[in-house]
């Protein structure tokens, strides 16, 4: 079976992250960093705090490559958490707008680049256009959501900006669903900031091999052949 790009990608990020897991395992320090990291100066400092979260999110988002850049939203917002509820709530908006930043650049690299892809992806991008044309609605829910998960945005963003989806709602919605999950991670709803390091570093690695997975598999399956097969069959 010939492998594909999105293979390649793939077995390189989970041998990345298996490498990583084996030096946590065998380095005491490397561990201790990273369990103690919101300790840190800079995490001690909102206004630093705030500029580093920005920053890590815009890069991560931009990336098109899964980052598991919520950490820093944990470890800006932690620290300040039992001072005042006003400050989680900044930190978040701050993260989702650093989102936001790196998001629309997939979105505009996708404009850019509508007249430079395969016939196999103009095809592609058809069946999304035909799909959003005769659904209407789902557009910006499935920007909210993509926002609100940890669902890869790029492979979502980068087609809107292909089909020249409206800008001003894929700014909307996007911002709205990066917002709704950096404020979880801020306020750190339901203990979630376990999963990103902290007491809990196996619980980051054991998160971060799901998402390269279901991130993998997601690429791999054509949801809206299924869902045009689905409708068809309900017809």
């Amino acid at each position: 079976m010939k492998l594909k790009n999105v293979d390649i990608i793939f077995i390189i990020l989970m041998i990345a992250l298996t490498i990583v897991s084996l030096d946590l395992i065998i380095n005491i320090n490397h561990r201790a960093f990273i369990k103690n990291i919101s300790k840190y100066e800079p995490f001690q400092n909102l206004e630093t705090g705030l500029l580093i979260t920005f920053w890590v999110c815009v890069i991560g988002n931009l990336l098109p490559v899964p980052t598991p850049y919520t950490w820093v939203v944990c470890f800006s917002s932690l620290p300040f958490i039992r001072q005042s509820l006003f400050i989680p709530f900044l930190v978040g908006f701050v993260a989702s707008l650093g989102c936001l930043v790196g998001e629309m650049a997939g979105y505009f690299i996708g404009r850019w680049g509508a007249e430079k892809i395969s016939e196999e992806k103009v095809e592609n991008l058809k069946k999304l256009q035909r799909y959003l044309v005769d659904h209407p609605k789902i557009a910006p829910f499935l920007i909210f959501l993509f926002g609100l998960t940890a669902l890869n945005d790029d492979f979502l963003m980068i087609p809107l900006g292909l089909i020249k989806y409206n800008v001003k709602k894929t700014i909307f919605f996007c911002w709205l669903g990066k917002l709704g999950m950096m404020l979880m991670f801020a306020y750190n709803l339901l203990n979630i900031c376990q999963f990103l390091g902290a007491e809990s570093w196996e619980l980051s690695i054991l998160s971060l091999y799901a998402l390269l997975i279901s991130i993998y598999l997601f690429m791999r399956v054509d949801f809206i052949k299924i869902l045009r097969k689905k409708k068809i069959q309900e017809e």
